[in-house]
Formats: C-alpha cells, sequence, structure tokens
C-alpha cells in the first residue's frame, strides 16, 4: 500500500521516536548486556575485563589460561542453524495441472534468485550468532540494483548491537525500528551529494547556526563499544536510520538534517525482525551464565600459577656457604660449612581446583546448551534397528527452536521481496527481469515478469533438510540407513549432502555407468563363449578404456543385412535396362532381405 494517508514526520518527530527507542532503563540495562556479551565473544582485554571485573595489558589478554567456551559455543550453535531453509510453493485447492506446477517452480526459482542476490549464506551465517549473542537480529527491506541496470528486492543486515525495536504486540514483532549507524564522512557525501557541503563541514569549521549540533544524549549511550561491525575503524559519522509503516528516514544529527525518505510501499513495516523465545525479556542465550564463565576463568588461572609456582619453588639455605654463592646446575658443586642445610619447601597442588573447573564446565555446558558432543566427541551411530529413534532424538529442542524462529523470518522475507518485486514493476515499467541461481541440485538462468508470475501469491514454505545441522560423516551414515529403510529415495539424500552440485547430471552419469557396465559384461560373457567379435571388442576397450562409448555403441549395432545373389543379379538387369523384374520373378521376402 502506498502512504498518502500517512503524514511525513519532521526531523524533530523522527529524532525523538528514535530516541524513545534508544533511552528507557530497559533498553540501557539491555545494553550493557549485550555490550558485555560483545567483550566476551570478541575476546582480548575487554573481554577478560567483562569476566575478571578489571583491565589488563591488551597484549596479554589473550595469553591468560581461559578458555571462552561462549565463543566456542555461539560458533557450533550458529554452524548448526545457519543453513539456508529450502524455498517451497505449495500448490493450492489440490490444482495439479502442469501449468499449476509450472507457476509454483517458476515463484520457487525467484525467490532463490532473491536468496542469491543478496548473498543470503552469508547474512544467516551472521545472523546465527547474532541471534542467540544478542536475543534478536534484523534485516531491513531495499533494493539492489545489478551491473546491467536492473533493480531488485533486497533484505539487509543490521547489527542488533545498535539495533532498537518498538513495542513488541501480540504477534511478538514490532512496528517501529531505529538504527544507528557509522559512516565515513566522505562515503556519506558521496551517497548524498545535496547535501555534501553539509556532511563534509566539520564540527571545528561550524559557523552556520542554522546547522549548529543539537544535544542528541541518546547517540552518546556506547561510544567506544558501537558500530564496529560495520565501522572497524571507528571513524565514521552517526546516522540514524528509522522505520515505521509510513517510511524509512536516514537522518544526520549533526546538521539536523533528513537526508533521505523513502515512502513504504510495502503493507507491512518495511523490516523484517527475528527475536529468541525468552521469558519476558529480551535476552540473550548465554546472558545467565557470564558470572560461571567468569568463575571458570578466575580457576583456571589460579591453576596455571598453582602449577607454576609447584615446578619453580624456592630454595632455602640454612647456614653458611664457603665460596659465598650457591651455583645451579647438573655439573654444579658447592661447599657448604658444617651444618649448613639446603632445602625446597614442599609445595602441594590443591587438587580442589580442577574438581570445580570440570564443575563449572558441567554446570556451563547445561545451562548454555553446549554438548560436550559438540566437541569432537564420536555422536552416537545409527546401525541399530532403533535408529531411526536415535536420529530423531539427535536434534535437539534448542536447535530446532532456533530453526524455526529463522523459517519463520525467511517465509516473512520471501512475502516482502516478492510484494517489492511487485510494486518495482509498476513503478519502474520493467516487465521482465533476468534471474540466475541453484535450486535442488541444478542450476538455472532465465527470465520472469513479476507482475506475471508472481502476481499475488506471496506466499512461501521453508524447510530445513532430514539432516540438517549434520556433519558429512553422519549425513553420509544416517543417510544410506534411511535409504536402505525405505524412508528416503536417492535424489533426497542427494540433496542434503554438501557439495554435490548439479544432481540431474549426477543422476544421469550414474544410470549411463550401470548401463555400461550392464552391456560391457555382456560382452565378457559372449567373449568368454567364443564369440571373437565380442573378444575384438573386448581387447579394444581394454587398449582405450576413455573409447568404451565408441566401442559398445560399434558392437551393439546391428550391421547392414546383405544382399543375396538373387538379388545382385536383379539389380544388374536393371541397371542394363531391363523393365522391371522378369515375369516368373517374384519380390523377395523379408526372410529373404534380412539374409534368412
Amino acid at each position: 500500500m502506498g502512504i498518502e494517508s500517512l503524514d511525513k514526520k519532521t526531523y524533530d518527530e523522527v529524532i525523538d521516536s528514535a530516541a524513545e527507542l534508544v533511552g528507557g532503563q530497559a533498553v540501557q540495562e539491555r545494553q550493557i548486556s549485550k555490550a558485555r556479551i560483545k567483550a566476551i565473544l570478541n575476546g582480548g582485554s575487554d573481554g577478560m575485563a567483562a569476566l575478571l571485573g578489571n583491565s589488563m595489558d591488551a597484549d596479554d589478554a589473550d595469553l591468560l589460561p581461559a578458555p571462552n567456551l561462549l565463543q566456542s559455543g555461539i560458533d557450533r550453535l550458529a554452524q548448526k542453524i545457519s543453513g539456508i531453509p529450502q524455498v517451497r510453493v505449495d500448490i493450492l485447492n489440490g490444482n495439479e495441472s502442469e501449468r499449476a506446477k509450472f507457476q509454483a517452480e517458476k515463484l520457487e526459482r525467484i525467490v532463490t534468485s532473491y536468496d542469491a542476490t543478496q548473498n543470503l549464506t552469508s547474512q544467516l551465517q551472521q545472523a546465527s550468532r547474532w541471534l542467540p549473542g544478542y536475543g534478536y537480529c534484523a534485516w531491513v527491506i531495499s533494493t539492489k540494483l545489478d551491473d546491467n541496470g536492473f533493480v531488485y528486492p533486497s533484505a539487509e543486515l543490521r547489527d542488533p548491537y545498535d539495533t532498537f525495536p518498538g513495542n513488541f504486540g501480540p504477534d511478538q514483532q514490532p512496528r517501529e525500528l531505529a538504527v544507528i549507524r557509522r559512516i565515513p564522512r566522505y562515503k556519506l557525501a558521496q551517497i548524498y551529494p545535496e547535501f555534501a557541503n553539509e556532511i563534509l563541514k566539520g564540527d571545528d569549521d561550524d559557523t552556520d547556526k542554522d546547522f549548529a549540533p543539537v544535544p542528541t544524549n541518546f547517540l552518546s549511550y556506547d561510544t567506544n563499544n558501537s558500530q564496529d561491525w560495520e565501522d572497524n575503524t571507528r571513524a565514521g559519522v552517526r546516522v540514524v536510520e528509522y522505520y515505521d509503516q509510513g517510511g524509512t528516514y536516514i537522518v544526520f544529527p549533526e546538521r539536523r538534517l533528513i537526508l533521505d525518505f523513502i515512502p513504504n510501499v510495502l503493507s507491512s513495516p518495511p523490516f523484517v525482525f527475528m527475536k529468541r523465545v525468552s521469558f519476558d525479556q529480551l535476552k540473550g542465550q548465554y546472558d545467565h551464565v557470564i558470572g560461571l564463565m567468569g568463575m571458570m576463568a578466575k580457576i583456571n588461572i589460579m591453576s596455571a600459577i598453582a602449577m607454576e609456582d609447584a615446578v619453580f619453588t624456592e630454595t632455602n639455605i640454612s647456614g653458611e656457604i664457603e665460596s659465598g654463592q650457591y651455583r645451579k646446575g647438573r655439573f654444579a658443586v658447592n661447599y657448604l660449612s658444617p651444618g649448613t642445610q639446603v632445602s625446597k619447601p614442599q609445595n602441594n597442588m590443591p587438587y580442589q581446583l580442577f574438581q570445580q573447573i570440570d564443575r563449572l564446565e558441567r554446570q556451563l555446558r547445561l545451562v548454555g546448551g553446549y554438548p560436550v558432543t559438540d566437541d569432537a566427541q564420536s555422536p552416537n551411530s545409527f546401525v541399530t534397528g532403533a535408529g531411526l529413534q536415535e536420529l530423531n532424538g539427535a536434534m535437539s529442542l534448542m536447535i530446532n527452536e532456533y530453526r524455526e524462529i529463522i523459517k519463520n523470518a525467511v517465509v516473512e522475507m520471501d512475502a516482502k521481496r516478492l510484494e517489492m518485486d511487485t510494486v518495482l514493476a509498476y513503478t519502474t515499467g520493467v516487465t521482465k527481469k533476468p534471474m540466475a541461481g541453484y535450486l535442488n541440485g541444478s542450476a538455472f538462468a532465465e527470465n520472469y515478469q513479476p507482475l506475471k508470475d508472481i502476481g499475488g501469491d506471496l506466499k512461501t514454505r521453508r524447510i530445513y533438510g532430514v539432516m540438517a545441522g549434520f556433519d558429512e560423516p553422519q549425513k553420509i551414515v544416517t543417510g544410506l540407513q534411511l535409504l536402505q529403510a525405505g524412508v528416503i529415495d536417492v535424489e533426497t539424500l542427494q540433496d542434503n549432502i554438501d557439495g554435490l552440485e548439479n544432481i540431474q547430471k549426477v543422476q544421469e552419469r550414474i544410470r549411463k555407468n550401470k548401463a555400461e557396465g550392464v552391456l560391457f559384461d555382456s560382452i565378457l560373457s559372449r567373449s568368454a563363449q567364443g564369440d571373437p567379435s565380442a573378444t575384438m571388442a573386448a581387447i579394444a576397450i581394454y587398449e582405450s578404456p576413455n573409447a568404451i562409448t565408441e566401442v559398445m555403441k560399434q558392437f551393439y549395432t546391428p550391421e547392414e543385412p546383405g544382399m543375396t545373389p538373387e538379388q545382385e543379379a536383379m539389380i544388374q538387369q536393371q541397371m542394363l535396362g531391363g523393365q522391371g523384374l522378369p515375369p516368373q520373378a517374384q519380390p523377395p521376402s523379408i526372410a529373404e532381405v534380412l539374409g534368412g
């Protein structure tokens, strides 16, 4: 829908709306929690300070004997949930016509091309770390221009550290969103050349009171730890993005400018928001285990110190050394006065430290959802009759829940991208566009017409493969067992094996190899029975293995039937001027023609 009925906000209204989302005690408390999680997962001195409560030299922080189980846990979890769920378009009302199937398959290819255009694979890899780490993640719906000048719908990922959602309604979806980004000043001027003079004017050069900076306290929420994802140099200027049903606002607070306003042409707000399921607050998965990890880090450090003290103990000398100097080493000799004693104090390692580390690690894994099987331990093998039951139990409820969240978000993304594409066709007048991608094991490249091929059908369905989240050896073993049990077919098994591309060609080669095997076995059998032509064919294949196809084609191609002497005489007579066949001669029979 358009926004003719909605009024465009002023600069102050946009800033006030964004400030309401960024400010507030609950939001600031959440920001502190996000900053702590961010520091721990990034490691270094900030991470150790977040765990141990003190600062230290950055050069020594990464050398401390404190394993970052949070980083390992979130990486393992993300690797299990980051895959793109496969797109499906259902045929409604039981319409099994070829036309309905064709339209559904084409819509699947259109959505798949969207995924390839915006590189959804990499985006989900990043989002799958943010979702459990911060507790939520967001995409904004925009457009993308390709090298040939065609405009496509796209979804851009935003850093949740600097993303602030509005209130959640009964559907658990916010209706507005504020994002604070850092963009290099020169780059911002290139994007909005009409405001280049104001953007490039620094604070020190500010002489125009009309563009004097206005205090925006909400923008200074965490200066030192913000905008690292897009602006790792931290040299950019603050830009506020505000999204609501009316449209998208790009605001430059330093100059009190609305750089851009993009009216919303969608029937819903121009963003997709997904959040982790929690009790009643927006929390990350590891917010409640930071204390456990901090204690574990302290005990690890104390254990390392105790071990070093046990190895390098001091030497106590009671009495006098005649040389006046105590020598160390394998061949050192010290002459001691009578009554002198040299001793090393006994240093007992507190074994309780190691017991406590194991106890804390078990607690951390339990409450953080990080099983020990993720640390390179062999999973259970599905080799018994209860294999299917074990397979069903291998997928944890937590992973399934995250996948459900991602699926719902991607389905919503599909609907908004499809709707955006139809609007682009109306506004730009471009009725036909190219698309390309990879779907169901086969590559495709073709044209599509948004108004015709999409129409009003914006509903997709996303599914994960039957063995999603399994490692490759696990997929192969489990897949073969499911195939043997008749639960899946060969093509489904091939679809779920990573790296197996163009399944259609793979299947064609498999059928060709099977046929060649049967025909070659037949040649060997006939050769063993004394068929000289079969023996010659086998010898030819032996000498030129790559020519097996041509040899077998020649061997199994029937020879043209030869002519009998009577047929040859008849042809000669016709060539000498005969007027056809002699009266007594009859046309040759089929048996004669075939050499019978």
